[in-house]
């Protein structure tokens, strides 16, 4: 090579270096802003992932705790929640709960063969409506489908475990005999969802009817009917146990009990050593082993058994303690022991004037204080509960207009006080529709 050609060749690897130089001077702060910027993007989001767990007791059992009313003698503030144009949308049978976001979801019954059930999820502030997909749309898409299944009813309640996800079951009714002779032919389903995915995961199918769905913490647990068949899923390991609990007849309780320590109660109905029906509230710990059994004085009545709803309302307070209702209207309290089994008091009945049906409850925080809906001689009624002096007011309740009206069992409220009671109308248009009660008492936010 030579002397100028020589010169010419370092002078284009100097200008090669130089190039590398600039652009690795360009690129360097160019590639860690695009590094800070995806921080900054993916931090709140995995701040976000974090915060779908939930933390307080409230947030663990889908409540919210707010200030007692200023007023107990005011009648409550009720609006008619107005539901989405659905074609034979029929009652929501105590299907409620509440996501981490504060949004209430409803199970609305559905009266077409196709596609069965369905969860809607009700955002109070923006006064909107998101429709999940049906039950019979889950069982297709996941080739569960069977040939005259219908899985018509979500019976129950939309509870929250702690790994943020929304738990209940679907159920099918066809085939049952009243008198617990044969469970429903298509049997239920136990599911869960994360609020904002429409896709659903099945986890497991049962030959009974999952009528309750309860839970608030690591164990969710679902009862069904006939005989009082408790299920527990662990939603840490993703495995499931049976156990028979035990109720003769026809009977089934529409709801069960959870507390703070992951322990379960649900009654038992059964024969005596005279032979008459006794009933009692058996506690479980997580292992399914019987801790305790409690005799229920207010449980039964003269009436027809399979007419009995069992635990009708129930609520969790904001010490951990739980406070539930009879069919006949009986208030009781639980109260959750670490090392010993729960303590269960009869505070008296929930109506001041004695037996009413009572089938949902609510708990004001800092307080002894629970409200609730009653249905006594066909009149409907709020009525609050102070549960230190063991006394309650009840005052007429406004349906809005709603004629031929049923409610069932709801706990759910949303931030701004309203608590929600669902069940059905007869207005005439010869079926059963869906209503949704609003209910907030005086003197709390949200009331005006």
């Amino acid at each position: 090579m030579s002397v100028n050609g020589e010169k010419r060749h370092r002078r284009s690897r100097r200008s090669r270096r130089n190039t590398r130089l600039i652009i690795l001077i360009v690129s360097v702060p160019i590639l860690i802003s695009a590094l800070a910027t995806v921080v900054m993007l993916l931090w709140p989001a995995r701040k976000a992932v974090e915060a779908r767990v939930p933390r307080s007791l409230a947030e663990r059992t889908g409540s919210v705790f707010l200030p007692a009313p200023r007023s107990l003698v005011a009648p409550p503030v009720v609006e008619r929640v107005a539901l989405p144009d659905m074609k034979d949308a029929q009652p929501i049978w105590g299907a409620t709960g509440r996501d981490l976001d504060g949004r209430i979801w409803f199970g609305v019954t559905h009266g077409h063969d196709e596609p069965g059930a369905h969860l809607l999820q009700y955002d109070h502030w923006a006064r909107t409506w998101r429709s999940s997909v049906s039950v019979g749309d889950q069982l297709r898409r996941l080739g569960l489908a069977r040939a005259g299944e219908k899985q018509r009813k979500i019976h129950s309640k939309i509870v929250i475990a702690d790994d943020g996800w929304l738990y209940f079951a679907s159920s099918d009714e066809e085939g049952e005999k009243d008198d617990g002779s044969a469970p429903p032919r298509w049997g239920s389903h136990l599911w869960r969802m994360q609020a904002g995915n429409d896709e659903w995961q099945h986890l497991m199918g049962v030959p009974e009817g999952l009528i309750a769905v309860g839970g608030a913490g690591r164990y969710v647990y679902a009862l069904g009917y006939w005989g009082h068949v408790l299920y527990q899923y662990d939603t840490h390991a993703g495995t499931s146990r049976k156990l028979i609990v035990g109720s003769v007849g026809g009977h089934v309780s529409r709801n069960l009990l959870t507390d703070v320590n992951g322990h379960v109660y649900v009654p038992r109905v059964g024969p005596g050593v005279d032979g008459k029906l006794l009933a009692s509230l058996v506690e479980f710990d997580t292992q399914l082993q019987e801790v305790a059994s409690t005799d229920l004085e207010f449980y039964l009545d003269k009436g027809e058994l399979r007419k009995n709803h069992g635990i009708t309302g129930f609520s969790t307070l904001p010490d951990g303690r739980l406070v539930f209702t009879t069919s006949r209207g009986h208030l009781y309290q639980v109260e959750p022991r670490q090392d010993a089994p729960a303590k269960v008091t009869a505070l008296g009945w929930f109506h001041p004037s004695g037996e009413a049906y009572a089938p949902s409850l609510f708990a004001f925080g800092g307080s002894n204080l629970v409200a609730g809906v009653t249905v006594r001689e066909n009149r409907h009624e709020w009525v609050v509960f102070e549960a230190l002096t063991r006394t309650s007011i009840a005052r007429p309740l406004d349906l809005k207009g709603a004629q031929g009206v049923t409610l069932y069992g709801s706990q759910s409220r949303d931030d701004d006080g309203g608590c929600y009671l669902v069940g059905w109308a007869n207005e005439g248009v010869g079926r059963q529709q869906p209503l949704i009660l609003r209910v907030t008492a005086a003197g709390v936010p949200g009331a005006n």
